[in-house]
């Protein structure tokens, strides 16, 4: 396992000392970075390696400050399997995305700067190259203006990633908000970048450019803790979906893969509105032009349940 911390504040010239921030400002950012940062080591490391990022934080100075830690799973699997020189760490894949300085040393060496570069301009054609000392890199050729720049493929397919793309905005919704104009991202105290409103146009444009281009077909799949009720139980152990209220919502789950049939049935029965405290996955279809289906919903494990009530006991004709 590999594990690096890196920060992330959000400043205002004119807010002062406050140090506070709205929750639903704040949430998605919050979210965006893990989604971004997920995407990145299954760039860089492959689907089997696992990322999640913790946060740390402390509230200090005159922002909002939050410590992050990206640590990533398998790192150790994945080396072996790699190579040294292949496997990426916790604080290579903070490097690459350009929220550690690092050893991408180009204008357009990281993933943000990248972004930056591109100013949502589209692409007219990338070639790879392949003399020794370029060896899996690009050159990026813009539409227009001819201008080029030559990138790591890892970024210009993280660059082409609409999931990553759409975090990237939403890690950025912070500004033009509460009087937030600027992002930094940081190592310890050190100050790695710093985001403002001209290169939020930028970074925004082509994350855009970059979603509408892509023709995304892999379905979206979230993986989030959720409470849901009983709505409609089924008295079959074998039956793989039950009814849920989730929200206002009233949805099929697959619970094929948990208990919760069986200790319903050895309990006596299921009454509405008991709830269970899940892990859920939300997967979402996405067809060949872009269109999202319905979400489907599977329970991945059960965290707590919480009865509705005792369950009746069923009268007997004898008794008196």
């Amino acid at each position: 396992m590999s594990r690096h911390e890196f920060s992330v504040a959000y400043l205002g010239k004119d807010r002062g000392d406050d140090h506070s921030i709205d929750v639903q400002t704040l949430a998605p950012a919050l979210l965006a970075f893990g989604r971004l940062l997920r995407e990145a080591n299954s760039e860089f490391n492959g689907k089997k390696s696992t990322a999640k990022v913790l946060v740390v934080s402390d509230f200090e100075h005159k922002c909002f400050n939050i410590n992050f830690e990206l640590v990533v799973g398998l790192y150790e699997q994945v080396r072996q399997l790699l190579s040294t020189e292949q496997a990426q760490s916790a604080k290579n894949v903070l490097e690459w995305v350009g929220i550690l300085g690092g050893p991408p040393a180009t204008v357009a060496g990281t993933y943000l700067a990248y972004l930056k570069w591109r100013r949502g301009r589209k692409i007219e054609s990338v070639t790879p190259l392949i003399d020794s000392d370029r060896t899996g890199t690009v050159e990026v050729r813009i539409q227009g203006d001819d201008a080029t720049v030559h990138v790591h493929q890892h970024i210009y397919n993280l660059a082409e990633n609409p999931k990553a793309l759409r975090a990237t905005r939403d890690a950025l919704l912070p500004l033009g908000q509460e009087g937030f104009d600027t992002v930094q991202l940081k190592e310890g105290d050190v100050v790695v970048d710093e985001i403002k409103d001209d290169d939020v146009e930028h970074i925004v444009a082509s994350c855009n450019v970059g979603i509408e281009e892509t023709k995304e077909t892999e379905p979206e799949v979230e993986v989030t803790p959720a409470w849901l009720s009983v709505y409609s139980p089924v008295y079959d152990e074998r039956a793989p979906s039950w009814r849920f209220r989730l929200g206002k919502d009233v949805i099929y789950a697959d619970i094929s893969e948990t208990n919760i049939a069986h200790e319903a049935l050895e309990r006596g029965g299921a009454m509405v509105e008991d709830a269970y405290q899940v892990k859920l996955e939300i997967t979402t279809e996405i067809d060949s032009a872009g269109k999202k289906g319905e979400p489907s919903y599977k329970v991945l494990e059960v965290i707590r349940f919480v009865p509705a009530g005792p369950i009746a006991k069923q009268s007997s004709l004898f008794d008196e």
